[in-house]
This record gives C-alpha cells, sequence and structure tokens, in this order.
C-alpha cells in the first residue's frame, strides 16, 4: 500500500463485506434452526398422523425444559411450528442445497437424531392435497432463507392470508 487513506479504505472495505457476510450466514442459520424446530414439533406432535392431539401441552413443557435457553419460550415454539407449516417449501431447499448435509453431519456427530433422509416436500398436508401441489404459487425456500430475515418471516406468519394453509392452533 502506498498511502495511509488506501490502508484505511481497504479495511473498511473488506470489514464491512465481511461482516455483512456473517450477519447473512448468522441469519440464515437461525431461520434454517427455526424451521427445523417447528418441523420437530409438528413431526412429534402428529406421530405420523394426519391430525394432532394438541391437548398435551407439549409448547409449555418445551418452554419449561428450555427455560434458561434465550429464544426457546413457548411463544418461540408456537411460532416455530406455524413457520414450518406455512413455507413447507423451506424444506424443499434444504433438501436441494448442501446447507442440510453439513448440518446433519455435524449434529450426527454428536449424536442426535437430526433429520430424516428426506424432509416432507410430499408429506400429505390435508386429506387430498400434497405439498408440493400447494406450492406451485409460493416463493421458492432459497429466497425464503437468503432473502429475509427471520425477524420479517415472524411478522409474515401473522398475516392473514387466503393463500396460506389453514391451521387450527395460533
Amino acid at each position: 500500500m502506498k498511502n495511509f487513506k488506501q490502508l484505511i479504505n481497504s479495511i473498511a472495505a473488506i470489514h464491512q463485506q465481511l461482516q455483512k457476510q456473517a450477519i447473512n450466514a448468522v441469519n440464515q442459520a437461525l431461520t434454517i434452526r427455526n424451521w427445523l424446530i417447528g418441523f420437530y414439533i409438528v413431526e412429534y406432535e402428529q406421530n405420523g398422523n394426519d391430525r394432532a392431539k394438541y391437548g398435551t401441552k407439549l409448547l409449555s413443557k418445551l418452554a419449561f425444559e428450555f427455560k434458561n435457553t434465550k429464544g426457546l419460550d413457548e411463544r418461540s415454539f408456537r411460532n416455530f411450528r406455524l413457520f414450518y407449516k406455512y413455507y413447507p417449501q423451506i424444506g424443499m431447499f434444504l433438501n436441494e442445497t448442501s446447507i442440510r448435509g453439513s448440518a446433519t453431519t455435524n449434529l450426527i456427530n454428536l449424536n442426535i437424531e437430526v433429520l430424516p433422509t428426506q424432509l416432507p416436500e410430499y408429506k400429505k398436508q390435508g386429506s387430498l392435497t400434497t405439498v408440493s401441489d400447494n406450492l406451485k404459487n409460493r416463493v421458492l425456500g432459497k429466497l425464503i432463507i437468503t432473502k429475509l430475515s427471520y425477524t420479517h418471516l415472524e411478522q409474515l406468519i401473522r398475516i392473514n392470508d387466503d393463500l396460506k394453509p389453514k391451521h387450527n392452533y395460533s
């Protein structure tokens, strides 16, 4: 470098660029984490059945177990479940990318039950309609993960919209 000002500009530019990349990476990881937690909750509730038993107070039990973990309270678990239900196309994105593979490998090393071989992208959602049929007019999972923060997505799940699937829990 020839002068001090050029050094300052180079350091500032690389700092801003890599800080933005780091923030995006953390946000994507948290968004995927929240979707996967929703997936696990729904799978546990439904136990492979088409309809869940909601009288079990599962979310309050989970909140109690994670009472010392920031961001894992009853309201968050409820939102994660809604997030999974309203944005099933994220599962298709995770199935198609190495994100799922790298996360799975790291978690398997911890002996944690992570993901089935395939996420439920074609699982029955209602009596006749498959999730994949409902995804035709939806934003791609990749765009949801890479362009929106979970905070934005949490706001979107609260909007009443006829295009969102109907669920009998909040």
